[in-house]
């Protein structure tokens, strides 16, 4: 378990395949309207507060935020707000408009682009480079992300959602197009 410090109200815990399996839990059973899953949360806090040397303070609306991973883990992103109606309710959600896929090359990259751009579902988009590897980060027009999924994979490989996910790629890829990457990649293509 590798927990980072993101503000004095907000933590991100990244589990691993043996962290789940140990902690009896995949990322598919979580719910925190189950039992299971609120002493699994409770655990992690708990570890969480013990590795980087104090409580963390819940007095506020929690906010528990997961991410699959592909090699079986996944990320907790845990936030507090204070002085909110609600006070001492707790929230997971599973789900976020923010995808990021992966591309193999420009050409593919391309392509995916001018589908994304004919869909009119991106409202933001982001690209990325590192090690020689292309990434595409999205927010989505509507509810979720079940409609632009099926056209990433299309094209490329997903390799995770959330917004923490996104801040990740925001800080450790370098950034090529920071505003309507999928604009400018379609009209790019159109022009050679």
């Amino acid at each position: 378990m590798r927990v980072e410090v993101l503000t004095d109200d907000a933590i991100v815990v990244e589990l691993t395949a043996d962290d789940m399996k140990n902690l009896n839990i995949t990322y598919e059973e979580m719910d925190y309207s189950k039992v299971e899953t609120k002493r699994v949360i409770w655990t992690v806090l708990s570890r969480a507060g013990k590795s980087i040397g104090r409580e963390i303070n819940t007095s506020g609306r929690l906010l528990v935020e997961a991410m699959q991973r592909e090699t079986g883990g996944c990320l907790l992103f845990f936030s507090v707000e204070h002085g909110v109606a609600n006070r001492n309710r707790k929230y997971l959600l599973k789900k976020s408009d923010y995808i990021a896929c992966d591309f193999e090359n420009a050409d593919v990259l391309f392509c995916c682009a001018e589908r994304l751009n004919l869909s009119g579902l991106i409202v933001e988009s982001k690209l990325y480079r590192s090690d020689g590897r292309y990434r595409l980060v999205v927010r989505s027009r509507t509810t979720g992300t079940g409609l632009l999924k099926p056209c990433l994979a299309e094209f490329g490989k997903i390799v995770g959602e959330g917004a923490v996910f996104a801040a990740h790629t925001a800080e450790h890829w370098h950034c090529i197009a920071e505003e309507n990457a999928v604009g400018l990649l379609s009209s790019g293509r159109g022009a050679s």
